[in-house]
């Protein structure tokens, strides 16, 4: 059974405030066995920019049916254009519950969330406290936010009830607008020692990157903090041991936060209820902007993470992944240099590479996607397929809960699709994670390119409507040969299409092969286009081909399927290259609307058909018993009988005969047949020879034989077969 998941939906997720949320978050699902997926960019900038499109191409994951409820962390959203994008992905998911959690922004229009979150108000009223309280003061300015912003007005709110609360007349000329960054406490500190602003006994900011403006401006001045002036911060962002003094900062209880939002939506999926909501209260850290004086355990904490953040930005420094991931000839050979270099991301369980299918040709399938696992070393670089919206096949694997992080992988304004790395703790990646993803797409980019070129070398022409390597028609000439065939007809008539897959699973930006490669795709291509005539015959993909046409008898679609299949077994390059088990064929016939939806509904059945070849094998005697059926289809002597096979294997003859049956579908001696027939089918239609030549070429004595396993096998005489 599988585990259901939630998704977390965030930006720049290894900030402070969305990492503690994630401390919360990730425990309490995992304590009703439930995964966590969370989907974040990485950079998150506050302009537009066309590059923006290809990194946030991430959050059309919010899509997928396989998640069971939202957590979207909404202050973490900084861009109006990005607020308005994953408001309208969120809103698409009426289905499923939906909680909003943190500081609620203006330009989102969530339409089925629920907002919650810390109180702004009650813990900017809780530092006040302390100010006035502990301190005794009564003089305390305010630095808060914007001025549009409703979170600004909460800290308000908080700061003036304690004022009130202690008999202290509230003063508005004690309340400024900043812009929740650095050049606002700056600007205010520059007041403050300029006399522009009478210096007040304490100034609260509302948040810390503020407070560390006034610090820094303090401290070049040479003023003393907290003898001239008390600085207290709000949000507590972890860099304290970059400013001097060490600041006072009010730490909101987001871990507390995260569980409890985790708890409710998933009461949410059990019984249909949220059920209330307290929000969680949050505390003073004491540093030594106040008279307070920090503890030395506070102090020993920054500092371990400070050292362990220092010693991870020196590992990236000084590793050589990015220039051995820049060495690498195939995806296989990329994925394998990986191995070795897990440490360079702090608590890492596992890896995936998922790229949209002909990412390195431009033009992007997005609902397929190839996977590559990482950081394993008996499996780096096998690969799989899947739709990009099944999350469940990345997730699926583990016995106990994860968290996955889904982040996008894309250079320039291009989407590549995405990696996912899995994590068994709730302390997960940080910062230093994109200097890895950089790594991973500007080599990705530089193996492109490779390949591009040992292709240009071969193919120097290029065409709109046809495969220069192979001749046959591309994707955008298939689509318009077939609207000009069907379009002659006045009366509709069901339509087939034939998808053949070959190399299944090949890396096809090795350059190890690429000249034999290139030779065998013409090769059978030429096969291929001479059986095919006149239908619409093309090549759509490096390794899939194309062939349609009207479906005139019940059997067009099966004979050529049959015909096909033996163009490819009876290919010696090919079958050498590639192996007798890496091509599948899948047909459908459906009355025509388009090229598109055609090309769609084929495409589907493909993909069940490679996903059955891939299962094979999987199975437990494939790799004992793949070498006897090779030999089998290529060689052209005499095929080793069942008890020479036993011999071999020093197994029983009959336990021979169930393990090849359940490993590849059929009987031994009946796979000697099928190959037999397979080789005649294609000696009749690609050749002129005389039947009694073909019969003994095929093995077969007894020519009458012969002929009654043909009918039986193709329905057929060879006589009509050929005519046909």
């Amino acid at each position: 059974m599988k585990r259901q998941i939630i998704g977390v939906i965030s930006t720049r997720t290894a900030d402070t405030e969305q990492r503690e949320l994630l401390r919360g978050i990730i425990p309490a699902a995992w304590k009703q066995d439930t995964d966590v997926v969370v989907i974040s960019n990485i950079y998150n900038p506050e302009y537009d920019d066309e590059q923006l499109a290809a990194e946030n191409d991430i959050y059309r994951l919010i899509g997928s049916p396989e998640l069971c409820g939202l957590i979207l962390v909404t202050e973490a959203f900084i861009n109006p254009t990005h607020r308005r994008q994953i408001s309208q992905l969120m809103n698409d998911r009426s289905d499923i519950p939906q909680i909003a959690v943190g500081s609620y922004f203006e330009g989102f229009q969530l339409e089925h969330c629920i907002p919650l979150n810390t109180a702004d108000a009650d813990d900017i009223a809780d530092l006040t406290e302390h100010l006035v309280t502990v301190h005794g003061f009564t003089k305390i300015d305010l630095l808060t936010g914007f001025k549009e912003y409703s979170v600004s007005h909460l800290r308000i709110d908080g700061y003036r009830r304690t004022l009130e609360k202690h008999g202290i007349p509230f003063d508005e000329s004690r309340v400024m607008f900043g812009d929740f960054w650095m050049p606002s406490g700056e600007k205010l500190a520059k007041a403050y020692i300029s006399g522009e602003r009478p210096m007040p006994q304490a100034v609260i900011c509302a948040n810390d990157y503020m407070a560390y403006g006034i610090l820094d401006v303090f401290s070049e001045q040479g003023i003393s903090v907290p003898d001239a002036l008390t600085v207290v911060g709000y949000e507590f962002v972890r860099e304290r041991n970059m400013h001097t003094p060490v600041l006072t900062t009010f730490q909101r209880n987001r871990e507390a936060l995260g569980r409890i939002v985790t708890e409710m939506l998933l009461d949410k999926i059990k019984t249909g209820e949220f059920g209330d909501f307290v929000p969680p209260r949050g505390k003073v850290i004491c540093g030594n902007s106040c008279s307070c004086g920090i503890s030395l355990a506070d102090l020993d904490t920054e500092l371990s993470a400070a050292r362990t953040k220092a010693f991870y930005e020196f590992l990236h420094l000084y590793n050589q992944l990015e220039q051995r991931l820049t060495e690498a000839h195939s995806m296989r050979d990329f994925c394998g240099k990986f191995v070795g270099s897990e440490y360079l991301l702090r608590n890492i369980s596992g890896a995936e590479l998922c790229l949209y299918r002909n990412w390195h040709h431009g033009v992007t399938d997005d609902n397929i996607m190839t996977c590559h696992t990482l950081y394993n070393v008996s499996k780096n670089g096998e690969s799989r397929t899947i739709r990009r919206l099944e999350l469940s096949a990345l997730t699926g694997n583990s016995e106990t809960p994860a968290v996955y992080y889904f982040s996008p992988l894309f250079f320039s304004d291009r989407p590549l699709g995405f990696i996912v790395t899995r994590y068994d703790t709730p302390e997960t990646y940080d910062h230093i994670f994109r200097s890895w993803m950089k790594s991973v797409s500007n080599a990705l980019e530089i193996l492109r390119m490779k390949n591009d070129l040992r292709y240009l070398m071969e193919c120097c022409n290029l065409s709109e409507y046809q495969d220069t390597l192979t001749g046959l028609l591309n994707r955008k000439g298939f689509s318009h040969e077939l609207h000009i065939l069907l379009g002659r007809e006045k009366v509709h008539q069901p339509v087939f299409c034939i998808l053949i897959q070959t190399a299944i699973d090949r890396d096809t930006l090795s350059l190890k092969n690429k000249k034999s490669e290139i030779a065998v795709q013409q090769e059978v291509s030429a096969a291929l286009q001479n059986i095919t005539s006149p239908l619409v015959c093309a090549r759509l993909e490096e390794n899939i081909y194309a062939v349609a046409g009207q479906d005139n008898r019940e059997t067009t679609a099966e004979l050529l399927t049959e015909r096909i299949t033996s163009l490819l077994l009876n290919n010696g390059k090919y079958i050498g290259l590639y192996g007798m088990d890496s091509f599948c064929i899948a047909s459908v016939c459906t009355e025509y609307t388009s090229s598109t939806e055609l090309l769609t509904s084929a495409e589907k059945e493909l993909l069940k058909q490679a996903e059955q070849t891939r299962k094979m094998r999987t199975r437990p005697h494939y790799r004992q018993l793949i070498p006897a059926r090779s030999r089998l289809y290529s060689s052209d002597e005499e095929p080793l009988s069942a008890e020479e096979l036993c011999r071999k294997y020093l197994i029983s003859a009959g336990h021979f005969r169930k393990i090849y049956k359940e490993t590849f579908g059929i009987a031994y001696h009946q796979d000697i047949i099928r190959r037999r027939m397979m080789k005649m089918i294609w000696l009749l239609i690609s050749t002129d020879l005389d039947l009694a030549v073909i019969t003994e070429r095929c093995g077969y004595d007894d020519y009458g034989y012969c002929l009654r396993l043909f009918r039986q096998f193709t329905g057929h005489t060879p006589n009509k077969y050929r005519k046909l």
